[in-house]
């Protein structure tokens, strides 16, 4: 690292502080989040189960098999041999039958030993307990993602953790935050800053914000030189190297830089009356005390001794300023009385010494109640610093202002326009977001630190934008009964009888024969008797519920407030683009460059795994996807008739 303008490169956990990018802290980006995720899905106890059942009966369905087509033959011919082998022992008593038993347990054992095998398998398969199996399986499926992300940490082991966070502009503002806060981030922001080109601080808090940033530049054997305003303005080199025009126009923007509403021609008519003492003190060296004294001279009081010359005390009298213009420019000449005379405190009464140059300028406010004098000087500083930035060339300087609240809008906006058109790197850090700070918001990039305020926290939220996001909006819950019992019996009865009683007596005379009689007699009874009994009884029990929610699309905020006001001291939301739509969390805390695995350049992507082949819960070991089937006709078989015509298939036999 090569160090510009004097001083060393900075050495031990300070070396990685001064390293070039305008950082504004770090990103934490775990290196888990990295890892390839596991192909392999874990076990399923069901599947295991549904595999289980289906292996037992694919082993009971063999074992049948092997009984029905191995054992059974086998055991018909080992029979059949010993038959034969008994009946020629019984022939012949001395033939031996050791071949007919070899022969048996050569043909019979491997049909035999075939089913007991299978026998073997069918208890095993009916003694495996899905269960067990599933624990094992589960357990060697951690052991192989647990190797896996092993592996994907060594793979990611140099891949730092901590990347540097750099303003996406130019210009970065950034509102809200603790005293701990702001030195941290100066120091990280400036250290960064300085690597590349130096640096111009005004420190306006009056709390010393830019003390962590002072000791660290000092410590690394930067060149760097501190001023206390207003104790040090004759040797800081705001009122040296300026023309007379340059500094009558700066006193007026100084003075004039309050609340908008004062008139123009007030500010002009300052601008004028200042242009003319200072050409007439000129000649002998312009000093804030000198121009006081000019002031006070004009208006006819006394001023001290030594300050003017005779000469120009009797011209700024006299011929200077007619009586009618001092009529006019009375309380134009009050009003810069009122404010020089507070610098002039300040300044020795020889000209202002030009401070030695240095790689890094902080000009700090001191602690002080709240006064004119000091506003004045902060407004001064601010058009020192805009005449710096227009009049650098050599080694363009980046800008950096803490308490930016204490200037106004438009001198703001005028030192931005400076540095924007010379490419100078600007960062104003605001205590709140309210008055001129709410319409400086946007300008560049942006970042929130901690705001305890909830208007400003609100405000802050809604620069960061809403998204739309459905919420449960209510819930309906019904639940009931029911609950019948029925009862009824039926009995029927009766009797019924029925008698009959028929009898019927004739004759008959012939005249030619002798005389014939005949008759018949019927007698019928009947008797019957029916009985029913029915008993009917129904009963029914139900119950019913219903749930029912809805949602509702809303517009809020991406961050809430409350977020914005519990921030930590060293912690920031940085806005990427001006718009705010999208947020990058930083921690500017300078220690973080000590801890393993920080990188001083931003995050990059960082290529998956190549992927490996899924594993077998039933093998363990990789298992292969099949090869897709690949025709070797690209669109369409074609067609055989236009392929092989028929007529060359038989002129291809003939010649045959």
């Amino acid at each position: 690292m090569t160090m510009h303008a004097g001083g060393g490169p900075p050495s031990g956990r300070q070396r990685l502080l001064f390293t070039p990018g305008a950082r504004l802290g770090w990103t934490f980006r775990d290196r888990r989040s990295l890892i390839t995720p596991y192909s392999e899905p874990p076990p399923d106890l069901g599947t295991i189960r549904q595999q289980a059942v289906a292996r037992a009966a694919t082993a009971e369905r063999s074992y049948q098999r092997a009984r029905l087509w191995a054992a059974r033959p086998s055991l018909m011919l080992a029979v059949l041999l010993a038959m034969l082998a008994g009946c020629a022992k019984a022939i012949n008593p001395g033939v031996h039958t050791m071949g007919t038993l070899l022969a048996a347990l050569v043909l019979c054992g491997p049909g035999l030993g075939w089913t007991v095998w299978r026998w073997h398998q069918r208890s095993q398969a009916a003694a495996t307990d899905p269960a067990l199996v599933y624990q094992q399986a589960r357990q060697d499926w951690e052991d192989r993602a647990g190797a896996h992300e092993l592996t994907e940490l060594s793979r990611l082991e140099h891949v730092p953790e901590w990347g540097s966070a750099q303003s996406p502009a130019r210009r970065t503002d950034i509102f809200g935050g603790t005293l701990t806060g702001w030195r941290s981030l100066l120091a990280v922001h400036g250290a960064s800053i300085m690597a590349a080109q130096p640096l111009l601080v005004a420190d306006l808090s009056g709390q010393y914000a830019a003390g962590n940033l002072s000791a660290l530049t000092r410590d690394a054997g930067v060149q760097v030189a501190e001023y206390a305003l207003p104790r040090d303005l004759d040797r800081c080199g705001v009122l040296s190297g300026l023309s007379a025009r340059q500094l009558a126009d700066a006193l007026a923007e100084a003075i004039h830089a309050g609340p908008p509403g004062h008139a123009r021609t007030d500010r002009a008519v300052d601008v004028r009356v200042l242009e003319q003492l200072t050409s007439a003190l000129a000649g002998h060296g312009l000093t804030p005390a000198r121009l006081a004294a000019a002031v006070q001279a004009a208006l006819g009081r006394n001023y001290p001794a030594g300050l003017l010359t005779t000469d120009e005390a009797g011209l700024i009298r006299g011929p200077l300023f007619g009586e009618d213009y001092k009529t006019h420019i009375g309380a134009n000449l009050v009003r810069l009385d009122a404010f020089l005379s507070g610098l002039a405190d300040y300044t020795g009464t020889g000209p202002p010494a030009a401070p030695p140059p240095s790689w890094c300028t902080i000009m700090a406010a001191e602690p002080a109640a709240r006064s004119v004098r000091a506003e004045l000087i902060a407004a001064l500083v601010i058009q020192w610093l805009t005449v710096q930035v227009t009049i650098s060339t050599r080694h363009v300087p980046a800008v950096v202002i803490a308490a930016a609240d204490e200037i106004t809008r438009h001198h703001l906006e005028r030192l931005a326009d400076a540095c924007e058109g010379r490419g100078v790197p600007l960062t104003l850090l605001f205590r709140h977001l309210r008055d001129d700070a709410t319409a400086m918001i946007g300008g560049g990039a942006t970042a929130f630190m901690r705001l305890g305020n909830h208007q400003e926290a609100e405000q802050a939220a809604a620069f960061i934008g809403r998204h739309h996001t459905f919420v449960l909006s209510g819930w309906t819950a019904t639940m009931g009964g029911e609950h019948t019992t029925t009862h009824g019996t039926t009995q029927t009865w009766g009797n019924s009888q029925s008698h009959g009683l028929s009898s019927t007596r004739g004759w008959a005379e012939d005249p030619m024969s002798s005389r014939s009689a005949s008759g018949s007699h019927t007698r019928s009874r009947e008797y019957g008797q029916n009985y029913s009994y029915s008993t009917e009884q129904s009963e029914s029990d139900g119950q019913n519920w219903s749930d029912a929610t809805s949602t509702q699309r809303v517009y809020e905020y991406s961050v809430e407030p409350t977020v914005l006001q519990n921030l930590p001291d060293n912690a920031l939301l940085l806005a990427a683009r001006p718009a705010g739509t999208s947020l990058q969390p930083v921690e500017c805390h300078p220690g973080i460059v000590t801890l393993p695995h920080v990188s001083t350049t931003p995050h990059r992507p960082v290529l998956p795994a190549q992927p490996q082949p899924a594993m077998s819960a039933e093998t363990g070991r990789p298992q292969l996807a099949p090869r897709p089937y690949q025709s070797r006709w690209p669109q369409q078989p074609p067609d055989t008739e236009t392929a092989w015509p028929r007529s060359q298939w038989r002129r291809d036999d003939r010649g045959r």
